[in-house]
């Protein structure tokens, strides 16, 4: 499975085409045990696990007359679900079955390659995939460190639990490894309407919870259908394929259509976040406990006292958009596109139909002067969706053609078709939590909509300076030019729309302070082909003192040469300003480049 690379300064744009219609394609959070990172996407024959990157089965390389994924691979095959397998091998391998190092990364373009692939069919189209939170204190034990399971919601009305094994098989032991999913997969329900909302987590269970052993965890799943939530919880024994089939269940019933599902960060709450066709944003907890005492939602949520479990859940707290502008018409609240926990679970971040993008806080004791169900921020995503700066940009159609026009042109040129009047919009978030060396935790927020992506590198950099701004008596406004708001424009889907955007866990090495504002590598989804965006490190040299002084003439002549040669290809690009042609004159006056001595005096 090779990609079609594209090189842009310090990117990598990583094109991998499929054979396929692509639903959504997601992260593990646990990476393989050979080292790999493993991507899956759910297509309309069912799940394609791949690992990216670590270490190659030993095995001789694939054939290149086999096209991956395809229903003709002689390794893939469908079995039903009554056919028992006798000879079952077992998932784990010995370590001395894979190579002893990674593959060498080429110097010019050094990007991991897919290793491994297995594609697990179902016969139906996958239309929902969610992959379960997993605390990190449990990623390195327990079952999870060597198994995966994952959630999907099918075309025939039924939601599935799959389980497979973390580990790659090899080429002679897919066609085992596809059969054992296929035959642990559990059926959850069947229901008379099509999943509109499906999320999952682990829960690992306090001491205080008289009721489970201390240090036991349970897989929690929820599907929204059109007009009830679905609850389920597994206890997750030693082995995940051992999950017991008897689930606890609970149906709620709500009075509008439920999506964008996601449960609280917290490794031991089971709130979750969700919104429905109304516009409204909704906390509902299914196993919440009744306390005595009036709580704050935010106390609620993370701070579960001895108690008697409820029966029915409780609903902690409710926030409404604002109207949407649709002329005269019968009034209406923008409906939510996608909304996810932020900043430990003590905010919510929400992306609307109009391209808005809104923060609510649940802490109300940091916003004293704010309305608690008013958005602490609040901004738009691209001029053209915000009303004020689209007035602002129609003021005259024939601009001079000068440098920058024409760059602007030839971008919008070449990019995506925008969205048709009447077509519905759409949009998503993808929130990452990283943990610095200094023991803080930081946020790596993605928002996208109708094609446009941007990034939030920094959240708490960016939510303090903005917070900052309002109080000392500026607007609070988001907006392309805050701090940290940054807009992505080097994906290229062939015009295709975005289904789904992943990010991608930073390098060990790279996990110090200053990774907080640097951009995570990205695995964008489209209809036919995903795209990975990655950016292009710069090689780390020996360990040298903070006082060291720097070295030496070459140093100083490579580092003049890699200006020139950045100068060169600016101008090449028809990008370079007043200052790189200067540095270029002035090289040329001095004979660097040039390779011939300089000529002083009158020509005769």
């Amino acid at each position: 499975m090779e990609p079609r690379v594209t090189k842009r300064e310090r990117k990598l744009h990583l094109s991998y085409e499929l054979p396929h219609r692509l639903y959504s394609a997601q992260l593990y959070p646990t990476p393989g045990l050979n080292g790999s990172t493993i991507i899956i996407y759910a297509h309309d024959r069912g799940v394609r696990i791949l690992w990216r990157g670590g270490r190659r089965p030993r095995h001789g390389p694939k054939s290149s007359s086999r096209v991956n994924g395809r229903a003709q691979d002689p390794d893939i095959i469908i079995i039903d679900d009554d056919e028992v397998e006798e000879e079952e091998t077992n998932g784990e391998q010995p370590d001395d079955e894979f190579d002893d190092e990674e593959d060498e990364l080429d110097p010019d373009c050094p990007y991991p390659s897919i290793v491994q692939d297995a594609d697990i069919e179902l016969g139906v189209k996958v239309l929902h995939l969610a992959v379960p939170s997993i605390p990190s204190a449990i990623r390195k034990s327990h079952a999870l460190s060597q198994q995966g399971a994952v959630v999907v919601s099918c075309s025939d009305y039924t939601q599935r639990v799959l389980s497979f094994d973390l580990l790659p098989p090899k080429d002679t032991g897919r066609r085992d490894y596809v059969r054992r999913v296929q035959r642990q997969q559990i059926r959850v329900n069947v229901s008379p309407s099509p999943c509109t909302g499906l999320a999952a987590k682990v829960v690992v269970y306090d001491s205080s919870q008289s009721e489970h052993e201390p240090g036991s965890t349970s897989f929690l799943l929820v599907a929204a259908t059109a007009d009830t939530l679905q609850f389920y919880r597994f206890v997750i024994f030693e082995d995940l394929s051992n999950v017991s089939q008897d689930a606890q269940t609970r149906t709620v019933h709500v009075p509008h259509s439920a999506r964008n599902l996601t449960f609280h960060p917290s490794a031991t709450s089971t709130s979750m976040l969700l919104s429905d066709a109304s516009g409204a944003l909704r906390i509902y907890d299914p196993f919440t406990t009744e306390a005595d005492g009036d709580g704050k939602p935010a106390e609620t949520m993370l701070e579960n006292t001895e108690s008697i479990v409820s029966s029915s859940g409780k609903w902690l707290f409710a926030f409404t958009t604002s109207y949407a502008g649709n002329g005269g018409a019968i009034p209406r609240r923008k409906q939510v596109l996608d909304a996810a926990w932020i900043l430990n679970g003590t905010a919510i971040l929400t992306v609307l139909e109009d391209g808005e993008w809104c923060i609510y806080s649940l802490n109300s004791e940091a916003h004293p002067n704010t309305n608690p169900a008013d958005p602490v921020l609040r901004g738009y995503l691209g001029a053209a969706s915000d009303p004020t700066r689209q007035s602002k940009t129609t003021a005259s159609r024939l601009a001079p053609m000068t440098p920058n026009t024409r760059q602007a042109k030839a971008e919008t040129f070449f990019a995506s078709n925008p969205k048709a009047a009447g077509a519905a919009p759409q949009g998503g978030l993808a929130v990452v939590t990283s943990s610095l060396r200094a023991g803080q935790e930081d946020e790596s927020i993605i928002l996208w909509y109708n094609g446009e992506i941007y990034s939030i590198p920094s959240l708490q950099t960016f939510y303090q300076r903005s917070t900052t701004n309002k109080s000392g008596g500026g607007s609070g406004l988001g907006s392309l030019y805050a701090p940290g708001l940054t807009h992505i424009t080097d994906v290229n889907l062939m015009n295709e729309s975005i289904t789904s955007i992943a990010q991608f866990a930073p390098p060990a090495a790279s996990s110090g302070v200053g990774q907080m504002n640097t951009q995570r590598d990205l695995l964008v989804a489209g209809e036919h082909r995903f795209v990975v965006l990655q950016t292009l490190r710069p090689v780390s040299g020996p360990p040298r003192s903070l006082f060291q002084p720097a070295s030496t003439t070459a140093t100083t002549a490579a580092g003049a040469e890699q200006a020139r040669s950045r100068d060169q290809t600016m101008l090449d690009a028809g990008h370079l300003d007043l200052g790189g042609m200067d540095r270029l004159l002035e090289g040329m006056a001095s004979g660097a480049g040039a390779g011939r001595p300089r000529r002083v005096g009158f020509a005769r």
